[in-house]
């Protein structure tokens, strides 16, 4: 009887509505395995990217806190000197020295009022400024509530160096050191030209001399800047006269030395007019005799060369030629048939130049 109740059983059919509700529920597990893919493999993909970046983040990060670090240093000391500042259980430096007052690189001056403050973020209860000269005794300064500090110094000639310190009990929080020069002798001052009374061809007059290198120079309230080594030269127009010059030297430290003289400008000398000479071979001859005429023509600044030049013999005109680069020029002619004394004579280029000629027989 169980045997072929069961083989009854397997002949029934399966109705129709259950195997459609089997297969849409096998289409949905489908269409969700298919659906998952695209975001296994998003999360693949980004893993593998920030595996990638994840060492050029850290190295940004570490970069950007070393900026930071280096910005906050230059911001915070603001003036001179190195600055140090010792964080409880660190080793780490930031700008927390005391901020001098900016003081002069050079001075003639032996008394100097140093001033400054604290940052603020360095003030504690205990804390002092420690002020030392020349490596000589500190002077101990108390901080007011806003910081500043204020210490009288005496200086020496020379270089002098000073060290501030901001200190807690016996442990240094952070320091400053700066140098200051004290320089009390005048710089050198030595006139070339012109010398004191002398009188001098207007109108440029030149002044020429030598200071100590690197001091500032004025020449009638007029700023001259002298060479590496000292030497200047200045030029300028003055009127026929008397005229006084005031040359003043001044040194870094502010140190000066003041030169004056008088000079008598004088008019400006006229131009020189063009010269003219004329030379012949020979001075006495025989009637139709050859005669050579050698000029030269010169002006105030030299020779003149191009220059047409025009030969008479008495009141015939021999002819023309032109002077060389030397401004000279040659002409030869033929004595006249009269005898005696007859005149040769040149013209050209605003000049003219005569020479006599002795016909004899």
């Amino acid at each position: 009887m169980l045997i072929t109740r069961t083989a009854e059983r397997r002949r029934q059919p399966v109705p129709r509505e259950r195997y459609r509700a089997v297969a849409r529920t096998a289409k949905r597990r489908r269409l969700g395995a298919t659906a998952r893919w695209p975001q296994v493999a998003l999360g693949l993909a980004f893993f593998t990217a920030s595996f990638i970046a994840l060492p050029r983040l850290t190295a940004g990060i570490g970069a950007g806190v070393g900026e930071l670090a280096g910005s906050l240093q230059q911001a915070v000391p603001g003036l001179q000197g190195e600055t140090q500042l010792r964080l409880p259980g660190q080793n780490t430096s930031v700008g927390a020295a005391p901020i001098v007052d900016p003081l002069p690189q050079f001075t003639r001056e032996l008394t100097l009022q140093l001033s400054g403050k604290v940052p603020a973020f360095a003030i504690q209860p205990g804390r002092v400024v420690d002020v030392a000269l020349n490596g000589g005794s500190i002077t101990t300064l108390a901080i007011d509530q806003s910081g500043a500090f204020v210490a009288p110094l005496t200086l020496r000639e020379g270089v002098n160096a000073i060290t501030v310190t901001l200190r807690s009990d016996r442990d240094i929080v952070a320091s400053s050191s700066y140098t200051v020069t004290v320089d009390r002798t005048p710089p050198t001052l030595t006139i070339a030209r012109p010398t004191a009374g002398d009188p001098v061809d207007g109108p440029t007059v030149v002044v020429e001399g030598t200071t100590e290198p690197g001091a500032s120079l004025q020449i009638n309230d007029r700023t001259v800047v002298p060479n590496p080594e000292g030497a200047f030269s200045e030029s300028f127009t003055a009127t026929p006269g008397p005229l006084s010059i005031t040359v003043v030297a001044r040194d870094k430290a502010g140190n000066e030395t003041t030169t004056k003289l008088t000079i008598v400008v004088r008019e400006p000398p006229p131009a020189a007019g063009p010269t003219m000479s004329v030379n012949l071979d020979r001075t006495t001859v025989k009637p139709g005799q050859f005669v050579n005429a050698y000029m030269l023509l010169r002006d105030g600044t030299g020779p003149r060369a191009n220059v047409t030049l025009t030969l008479s013999v008495g009141v015939v005109t021999i002819g023309s030629t032109q002077t060389d680069a030397s401004g000279t020029a040659h002409i030869a002619f033929a004595a006249p048939t009269t005898e005696g004394d007859i005149g040769v004579v040149v013209l050209g280029g605003g000049a003219s130049g005569r020479a006599t000629l002795t016909v004899a027989r």
